[in-house]
């Protein structure tokens, strides 16, 4: 099935992630520092947020207020006043670029660059320009996910190009206590909870697998992960732009298409689907994401795309039964490993090619 193209929207730069604020529109984030504010139309207005590349957006609440990480620090935006500038603003000891950006429960949490042998995790309230505490003992490179647990506030997840995903229990105030999991994965594009007591991880190599989180008051031993390997030959794409509430997004800059897959129950549903074409053309899809009956994708072609389908997975995970049948019902995870191993290529580790430019980056999960 295939979505309709609406509108597009040239920004100027890459646009690297979008927010929505019910009183406002779309905000999307540019690797040139700006924030840009689109209606429904496809209008836009431009905020100049950042002195470079914002690696990372995130609403703080549904209507008026989204907070940035660039190299100069995290900002926080309240566009009801976005005239007057940052409502405030949070900065680390090093005046090492952040990468990596999450609030929750009241709190911002924000990972950054490498510096000298160690990353780190900063955590904020936001009454407070002071951190309530920093972790820098636990990566060894740069922190390119911080994820806060949806209904546990003093859990933390953290996920590094050092192949490691950690859980802190922020209720221990020595971070050798507190790092209550280490998950030794690969080298991390993308981390979460997928509910209580399940984790992703998603790694540049295109790399996929769901864990069980440490139940310490247990003295059952951890379940190994479900494996996935290799996820592009099953998928069909080239990469995978993210892991989203309800569907995968993988894209294909070969194709110049863009492939949503529902993503219920931990499994993914390959024989449903939901297609943009030509999506960002050769360009890297970047984010995307639904409002209403609207999607918007956003690319490394400087490009925000809005698409619009009569039928088409839900944020929420739920997906319209008349328009995506699948021929199957598969009735555990391990089911749906063997699909995909049994698809996986022998050999198959190295990570295929992106087009990039090379005075950017030459990565696709480094924005800056």
């Amino acid at each position: 099935m295939e979505s309709q193209l609406i509108h597009t929207v040239e920004l100027g730069d890459w646009a690297l992630g979008i927010a929505s604020l019910d009183n406002h529109g779309i905000v999307v984030s540019l690797s040139d520092g700006s924030l840009n504010l689109v209606d429904s139309n496809g209008n836009f207005s431009r905020t100049d947020a950042h002195s470079g590349c914002i690696s990372s957006l995130r609403n703080v609440d549904k209507k008026n207020i989204v907070a940035t990480a660039a190299a100069d620090g995290v900002k926080v935006w309240d566009f009801r006043c976005i005239n007057q500038g940052p409502v405030s603003k949070f900065l680390n000891e090093k005046n090492v670029p952040f990468l990596s950006l999450d609030f929750e429960h009241g709190l911002l949490g924000a990972g950054s660059e490498l510096e000298g042998t160690d990353s780190e995790i900063y955590i904020w309230d936001l009454r407070n320009s002071s951190p309530l505490r920093k972790l820098s003992e636990s990566h060894h490179d740069d922190i390119t996910e911080v994820k806060f647990h949806g209904t546990n506030k003093d859990l933390l997840l953290s996920g590094s190009t050092d192949g490691y995903v950690n859980v802190y229990d922020l209720t221990f105030p020595e971070e050798e206590d507190a790092l209550h999991q280490v998950i030794n994965f690969a080298s991390i594009h993308s981390a979460d909870f997928l509910s209580a007591s399940r984790i992703y991880t998603l790694s540049h190599m295109e790399t996929f697998a769901i864990h069980e989180l440490n139940d310490k008051s247990s003295d059952l031993k951890e379940p190994q992960p479900v494996q996935f390997g290799d996820v592009r030959e099953p998928w069909n794409c080239e990469y995978v732009v993210n892991i989203y509430p309800g569907y995968v997004a993988c894209g294909s800059n070969s194709q110049e298409s863009l492939t949503l897959y529902p993503f219920q129950n931990e499994k993914v549903d390959t024989e449903r689907k939901l297609t943009f074409k030509p999506a960002h053309g050769e360009e890297v899809v970047r984010d995307v994401f639904f409002k209403d009956s609207r999607i918007y994708t956003a690319g490394e072609d400087s490009k925000l795309k809005i698409w619009q389908s009569s039928h088409w997975p839900a944020p929420d995970g739920s997906v319209d039964s008349e328009e995506l049948q699948t021929s199957k019902d598969e009735n555990s995870l391990n089911e749906d490993y063997r699909k995909f191993k049994k698809h996986k290529k022998d050999g198959s580790k190295e990570q295929k090619s992106k087009k990039t430019k090379k005075d950017k980056h030459s990565n696709r999960f480094k924005p800056y």
